[in-house]
């Protein structure tokens, strides 16, 4: 599944060195209020040679204000295929869930 139409572009900006080299930093936004905030090679121990890792997010207001708050959920990813597994997942989810 395609998920370029639900990618906001909220890393115009970003400080953190998501996209140095190979590494992405992508945010999506679906239309339940679920989000995804997807890191390529995080900067933390056994993501060193790959992966991703996904944060879960909620977005507090109806679009176009694109502000949200972090959830607690964290999803390990060891390849990109797993991310498109997780983000269609949350893509499914109830509103508010």
């Amino acid at each position: 599944m395609d998920f370029d139409e639900y990618e906001v572009d909220l890393n115009a900006k970003c400080i953190c060195g998501c996209k140095l080299g190979t590494r992405i930093h992508k945010i999506y936004r679906f239309p339940n209020g679920v989000g995804a905030s997807v890191v390529a090679t995080p900067k933390s121990e056994g993501f060193k040679d790959g992966g991703f890792r996904i944060l879960v997010i909620h977005f507090d207001n109806p679009t176009p204000d694109n502000t949200y708050s972090v959830e607690s959920e964290v999803m390990e990813c060891p390849d990109w295929g797993a991310v498109e597994s997780s983000l269609l997942e949350l893509s499914r989810r109830p509103s508010g869930d």
